[in-house]
């Protein structure tokens, strides 16, 4: 089974962010892929791991030592990481493709984390940007920033994909994994 990593918001957020981001992971794990989260009781990240379990999807949860004590169980498999960095080791090890979801710097860290590996040629896996409202325009504009200035020999959408739409990451997901 080809699973997805969701990096999201461990926070509780406006339904403007959720109902599209429960969308994409109900259509994720509908089409049959599993499920790889943050591993945390709180916020979206407990309500999508609520959603995969409530339709039958596989879950792994990653987590670390730190967070160790927000573990939401009934995961199929649950891995934690001795620190945030092995954390992030794992995420790329255990998923096919990765998915961004409006989050805070947490998320940032993990999905630049996962750009910084494509740049460097250790992974080929679909990246994929949920957004929503433009949540992620800025994150777009500074990394054709630094292609145009000669920082990053990419440009965003030469290593990544946006959209605002579930379905039409699913049709991305699908033409890419």
């Amino acid at each position: 089974m080809k699973k997805v990593a969701f990096f999201m918001s461990a926070n509780d957020l406006e339904k403007k962010y959720t109902d599209p981001s429960l969308e994409l992971v109900k259509l994720t794990v509908e089409a049959g892929y599993g499920f790889v989260y943050g591993g945390t009781n709180t916020g979206l990240m407990n309500d999508a791991s609520e959603l995969v379990n409530s339709i039958g999807g596989h879950i792994t949860a990653i987590s670390s030592k730190e967070f160790a004590f927000k573990l939401k169980e009934g995961a199929d498999e649950t891995f934690i990481g001795e620190d945030v960095a092995e954390r992030k080791r794992m995420f790329i090890e255990h998923s096919d493709a990765f998915f961004a979801l409006p989050g805070g710097t947490g998320t940032l860290d993990e999905i630049t984390e996962v750009i910084a590996k494509k740049k460097l040629h250790e992974h080929k896996k679909p990246i994929v940007f949920l957004n929503i409202n433009g949540f992620w325009d800025g994150l777009r504009d500074q990394i054709n920033y630094m292609h145009a200035e000669g920082f990053a020999p990419y440009t965003f959408d030469e290593i990544c994909f946006s959209s605002d739409s579930p379905e039409e990451i699913m049709a991305y997901l699908e033409r890419n994994i």
